[in-house]
């Protein structure tokens, strides 16, 4: 083993600088990406507390005395524009027994919920019977058992929305819990003039996952959700999850409804919100309390199928920062190979190791720290060990499930039902 520096070629030391070139850039941008969620919270957060305040300072007025022509609380809190939660329960009735009472129990003054009932009717009207007696805003209309060339997704969204009363469409699943009763509260909180649509966040129960793979599903959950969050944070939305999803209905009329995904299975809120949303009118809703969480019996399996459909829809969204993140990954394969190439070149010098492991080390903590705070906005366990190897095994996962998907493309197409 040697020490010294001058008998080190020139090659080598072009090599060390490159990787740590790339890796300081790939650990900058995740870096980036973390701040602009933190402080988007952290903005939120803010919000709230005002709301909180100017409402408690309301009620102490309200106490001793109202100035004419002064709203009460009471009468701001029925300002709040009203909004119509539309439940898709196709097949899972065992979850909508479990969340539908989550949603019902919201604390929020005007919204009322339908459930669109697919297949297992006359089961799930039994139950929804039950709970109906208990609330008066609970309302429930069925899709057709058979449906030809028509995505059930979207013909159940289709359904609640003409038998909506309200003004706000907040789209969901029977599987998914909001996170607490503020959930539309939070989300409604961002409904000021000009904005028409609300990205919320929804993840599926990490504590339910526990099969193989299961810490690189949530990094991968974590960085697709980062990926689209980010973007909309920086005024480039092109894209939301169907569970957690609210628009003005005017807007769905506005834009013909979905009618230029109509032949499309899916895209019920990747394309769909590709479509509605601006810089101006849309807003992101992060805080933890906002946030719902999924339930699968096989979480391996959904991962899957949640994939292959996003890689699908893919082509069709506008605005996605594609490019950006296929750069970051070859970049954080530049920044591993030219270490490994550095180190393969001057087997002998403690130098080049030295220098090389030094490199990779603080690139790589540097992008553990940004991503254990990606995972905390996004409420999400942090695998900081393993975020080296997954940053490096996720472009070569996302080009598997791409070649395995290419030749079953035909069963995202509604002519395939």
């Amino acid at each position: 083993m040697t020490f010294g520096i001058n008998d080190i070629p020139v090659a080598v030391w072009v090599l060390l600088g490159s990787s740590l070139i790339a890796g300081m850039i790939v650990a900058i941008w995740q870096w980036q990406r973390a701040n602009i969620m933190r402080s988007h919270v952290a903005a939120l957060n803010r919000a709230e507390h005002s709301r909180d305040t100017n409402s408690a300072t309301e009620t102490v007025g309200d106490d001793e005395t109202t100035l004419a022509g002064e709203p009460t609380t009471q009468q701001v809190e029925h300002e709040k524009p009203g909004v119509t939660v539309i439940v898709d329960a196709r097949n899972e009735l065992t979850e909508l027994r479990q969340c539908l009472p989550r949603i019902l129990h919201q604390d929020y003054p005007t919204f009322e919920v339908i459930v669109v009932v697919g297949a297992q009717g006359e089961a799930a009207g039994e139950t929804l019977s039950e709970i109906r007696s208990q609330f008066d805003n609970l309302h429930v209309t069925f899709a057709p058992r058979e449906t030809r060339g028509l995505s059930r997704k979207k013909l159940a969204l289709m359904l609640g929305i003409k038998a909506s009363e309200y003004p706000i469409i907040l789209t969901t699943n029977a599987n998914c819990r909001p996170s607490s009763e503020r959930w539309l509260s939070l989300m409604m909180s961002l409904f000021e003039p000009g904005v028409d649509v609300v990205l919320g966040y929804s993840h599926y129960r990490y504590s339910r996952d526990r099969g193989p793979g299961k810490f690189y599903r949530v990094f991968d959950t974590v960085s697709t959700g980062t990926q689209w969050i980010v973007s909309a944070l920086s005024g480039h939305p092109y894209r939301g999850t169907c569970d957690n999803l609210a628009y003005r209905k005017q807007v769905f009329f506005d834009h013909s409804g979905f009618a230029k995904s109509m032949h499309l299975q899916w895209g019920d809120d990747d394309v769909w919100v590709s479509e509605i949303s601006t810089a101006s009118n849309t807003r992101v809703q992060l805080l933890p309390e906002s946030q719902l969480h999924s339930h699968y019996d096989n979480m391996s399996h959904a991962h899957t199928v949640w994939k292959m459909r996003r890689d699908f829809t893919a082509g069709l969204v506008r605005r996605q920062p594609r490019v950006v993140q296929a750069v970051m990954s070859c970049l954080a394969w530049c920044h591993f190979l030219a270490a490994i190439a550095a180190i393969a070149c001057a087997p002998t010098s403690a130098v080049v190791i030295g220098v090389a492991a030094l490199s990779l080390l603080l690139a790589w903590v540097v992008t553990m720290i940004a991503v254990r705070r990606q995972c905390d906005v996004l409420c999400a366990p942090r695998p900081l060990l393993g975020v080296p190897l997954f940053t490096l095994l996720r472009p070569i996962v996302n080009i598997g499930y791409r070649i395995y998907e290419r030749p079953n493309q035909y069963i995202n197409y509604t002519n395939h039902i």
